[in-house]
């Protein structure tokens, strides 16, 4: 490469790498200021965990501000919080054209999967699907983003399209704890349990802390409730336990008519120190005190949900509902 193309091409990354840091809110010059910028993530980490999804949109804008051109880890897990508040705001495009700066800036394959969702959910699906390729080329070993488009597609009522997915991550390479854990996963999901038992056991042998939690859910599959519930008992108890994971578990509950459970999981769930899941947590509680017939729980938290989700007009139907019980 000549002398004066190595000097253009220097100059298009330099560019490259301005525009992105435009689009992200970025300064270009000045003196980082760690302090602040930490304070203006968490407080809009806080508010996107409350729905204040205009109020982390502003924090996180700031926070992206005190960086001063010096971008990092730090700024680019800031510009993912971002862009998912902007989603959830409302505002897709300037989500989209959040993602599209991280990638644009370090190609990101997080970047392409969640944009490759956000197509999805606007109907985009040869992009969608455009994006989630390029995500898996750029880090084939990252099982996650193979669940994670499987659970897009099946979210849609589209498993079966999702499926090949899960086939494809089952094809890679591995015999550790955590491949173990990973592939029992897998096989869960594609309604293997025996096999996925097999893989949990192994990982639980290598001290894979979630495999107590997916174990439970293996034999609750397989009508083990005995194994089950004590394999579930074991991971609440590790103190790993996540938001997440106790929505999943209502939501099981829930569909097997064990309300009071479901709500014990989901009240469990909102009482932990991080809910990024509070809303879900929070309207699925309410539903689960209304099946058990406890109106009077129900109308309480329902009360403090629309407090928080003010603009859930759903939800300001269901509390007139509730006040005439």
């Amino acid at each position: 490469m000549s002398r004066n193309n190595k000097t253009s091409m220097r100059k298009r990354i330099i560019c490259t790498i301005l525009s992105a840091m435009c689009i992200l809110g970025i300064a270009a010059c000045g003196k980082k200021d760690s302090k602040e910028q930490d304070a203006y993530r968490q407080f809009g980490i806080n508010c996107l965990e409350s729905g204040k999804y205009q109020e982390a949109v502003d924090a996180f804008d700031k926070a992206l501000g005190e960086s001063l051109g010096h971008v990092d880890e730090k700024e680019l897990d800031i510009c993912f919080y971002k862009a998912r508040a902007q989603y959830l705001n409302g505002d897709t495009d300037a989500a989209l054209d959040t993602y599209n700066a991280i990638i644009e800036y370090n190609e990101d394959a997080r970047a392409y999967y969640l944009r490759g969702n956000l197509y999805f959910n606007t109907g985009d699906q040869e992009k969608a699907v455009a994006d989630y390729k390029t995500a898996i080329k750029n880090d084939k070993s990252n099982y996650e983003l193979y669940i994670g488009i499987y659970e897009t597609f099946k979210s849609r009522n589209m498993a079966e399209d999702g499926q090949q997915y899960l086939n494809q991550a089952m094809e890679l390479k591995g015999d550790k704890p955590k491949d173990c854990l990973y592939k029992g996963r897998i096989c869960y999901l594609l309604g293997d349990y025996d096999e996925a038992v097999t893989y949990l056991e192994k990982a639980l042998e290598g001290e894979q802390e979630l495999a107590p939690y997916y174990l439970g859910q293996a034999y609750e599959a397989l009508g083990d409730e005995e194994k089950a519930q004590g394999y579930i008992a074991q991971y609440l108890d590790s103190g790993v336990a996540t938001s997440y994971d106790l929505y999943e578990l209502g939501t099981t509950e829930m569909s097997e008519g064990d309300y009071e459970q479901a709500l014990t999981y989901y009240l469990a769930g909102l009482s932990m120190e991080s809910v990024p899941n509070k809303q879900n947590l929070m309207k699925s509680a309410i539903v689960a005190y209304e099946y058990s017939g406890d109106f009077d729980g129900a109308g309480k938290l329902m009360e403090e949900y629309i407090s928080l989700y003010p603009s859930d007009e759903a939800a300001q139907k269901e509390s007139t509902f509730l006040e005439t019980r």
